[in-house]
């Protein structure tokens, strides 16, 4: 913890802001969130248990909130062309979503950018909701553990490389910029993969 004191002195003295903020970075944002959740533990700055406790509770609530709104929605605009849109676009990257809405949704969770959209429309398109919260709690723990091991992994091989403070900034900055860039670019491919079976 002594590597980065101020930092850690934020989070000491402000347990329950940064709880807070963590809790709905989760839900608004999600991977990054995770990642900087991963570096923080490595850095013995946030509690391993507390923190695994916390994100996935955010990542329930966000399950059930989405799947909430979707439904909402329905009732409240059932030809909403937002949804509309949507709807082509999740049967565009998922095209087997209501033959298998296990699967669909459990991968969605990882395409960047599709999860949010995909329970909000598990909602909307009323899927059967034990099925989808099996699915998304399922989905969920792989999900956390995968990216706050990606932030642990990054913050350890950044001090792995360097001991200096602002390098090991850069360095844990530089790491997730290239998995954002790589996770966008396999976005893409999936999405020209699947264009072609929608035609």
């Amino acid at each position: 913890m002594g590597a980065f004191p101020s930092l850690a002195q934020f989070f000491l003295t402000h347990e329950l802001l940064s709880s807070v903020c963590l809790f709905l970075g989760v839900i608004l944002e999600g991977e990054i969130v995770l990642i900087f959740a991963g570096v923080l533990m490595h850095m013995n700055i946030l509690s391993v248990p507390e923190t695994v406790v916390l994100v996935t509770v955010a990542a329930i609530v966000k399950t059930i909130f989405g799947y909430s709104l979707g439904g909402w929605i329905a009732k409240r605009w059932p030809q909403s062309p937002l949804l509309c849109y949507v709807e082509k676009k999740i049967l565009l990257l998922l095209p087997r979503f209501r033959e298998r809405p296990f699967w669909s949704i459990f991968i969605s969770k990882f395409i960047y950018g599709v999860n949010h959209v995909t329970m909000i429309f598990a909602g909307y398109m009323r899927a059967n909701f034990r099925l989808y919260i099996r699915a998304e709690i399922l989905s969920s723990f792989v999900w956390i553990a995968t990216f706050l091991g990606l932030g642990y992994f990054f913050s350890a091989a950044a001090f792995a490389i360097s001991n200096d403070i602002k390098k090991v900034i850069i360095l844990i900055a530089g790491f997730v910029l290239i998995f954002i860039i790589i996770q966008r670019f396999l976005t893409f491919l999936f999405d020209l993969v699947e264009l072609p079976s929608n035609k």
